[in-house]
């Protein structure tokens, strides 16, 4: 910025001095108007390389001015991108909000997550199961009549307190540590304990949304006695996922949506297939029925036809011996 305030003085500097110069040529001018022609002749050079001389200044000027305007655009985009970086920040910091918010912004998340993959009448919010009255964060909608349950109640206190890179390493950190690791636990088996019930629809398996990448690398490091929290929740059958990961389960149910979709319409055209294929056996069945019916009736005509040339033949016959009588 202070390189950029020295090129705004130089440039005005040089609109001043061009101003003192154009002025004092108007005196010489008035001056010379009256003057022999040799000083006509000797201002007029002058004049000439003043001339010359604020044309280099101004294209010098230019060129400055040019440059300042590369720097402002630098400026500007630098500015922009210090925007984003703040409202990322704002977002990282409403994940440490007060537990209520908290909550409420990682559903928002959530949310947001879902509908960016999945069409909306794919998945349910606050979804209450039917037979056991359990509300769960979110549901996927999956195929007769199953879904997958999501939660984004994830525990985040003893969390800040065991993973806060300011804080010392001592034994208040470790206990927080040890804390966190139980809350985890005590979060998966409400998962697991709560929404996948087959009763209500819900599969096997269930999400426990984390709605930060780096809680869900802590998470993936972290450990309760000799087992890792990750491998704890995999036995439980409930599945820790970030924003990310999330995003890629989530592409797998829509394919495997799709293809449910198109394996239930080719069960649909087979089946219009099938009816297709009765209703040829029997245009079949018919037309073999009419043929014989056809030929039967040929035959009768050739046999008709037969006793015809027999009684031509009998009144030719006749008709000869009328005349040979005669």
């Amino acid at each position: 910025m202070g390189v950029d305030y020295v090129i705004l003085a130089a440039l005005a500097l040089a609109v001043v001095w061009l101003a003192l110069r154009v002025g004092w040529l108007g005196q010489e001018l008035r001056r010379a108007a009256q003057a022999p022609d040799d000083s006509m002749r000797l201002l007029q050079r002058e004049v000439e390389a003043v001339r010359s001389g604020v044309d280099v200044r101004l294209s010098e000027q230019l060129e400055l001015a040019h440059t300042l305007n590369e720097r402002l655009g630098r400026l500007q985009k630098t500015t922009e991108e210090v925007g984003q970086l703040g409202s990322r920040l704002a977002e990282l910091q409403a994940i440490f909000r007060p537990a209520q918010q908290r909550g409420a912004f990682g559903e928002r998340l959530l949310e947001e997550a879902l509908a960016d993959v999945l069409p909306r009448e794919r998945f349910r919010l606050q979804y209450t199961y039917p037979v056991t009255g359990v509300r769960v964060d979110a549901a996927v909608l999956l195929n007769e009549g199953q879904l997958l349950p999501i939660d984004s109640k994830f525990p985040l206190d003893n969390f800040l307190r065991a993973f806060d890179a300011s804080s010392p390493i001592n034994g208040e950190r470790k206990a927080a540590e040890r804390a966190f690791g139980r809350d985890v636990r005590k979060h998966v088996d409400d998962i697991a304990d709560k929404y996948i019930s087959r009763d209500d629809g819900a599969i096997d398996i269930a999400l426990m949304y984390i709605p930060s990448e780096r809680v869900l690398h802590e998470l993936a490091r972290a450990t309760q006695g000799s087992e890792s929290l990750i491998s704890y929740a995999l036995k439980r059958s409930v599945i820790p996922v970030s924003p990310n990961t999330l995003y890629a389960y989530l592409s797998v149910v829509r394919m495997g949506l799709r293809g449910y979709s198109l394996r239930k319409s080719a069960r649909r055209v087979l089946e219009h297939l099938m009816h297709l294929r009765t209703d040829v056996d029997a245009l079949r069945a018919e037309l073999n029925r009419a043929t014989r019916q056809a030929r039967h009736s040929l035959n009768n005509l050739a046999d008709a036809e037969r006793a015809l040339l027999r009684v031509e033949e009998r009144l030719e016959g006749i008709s000869k011996q009328a005349l040979e009588q005669e």
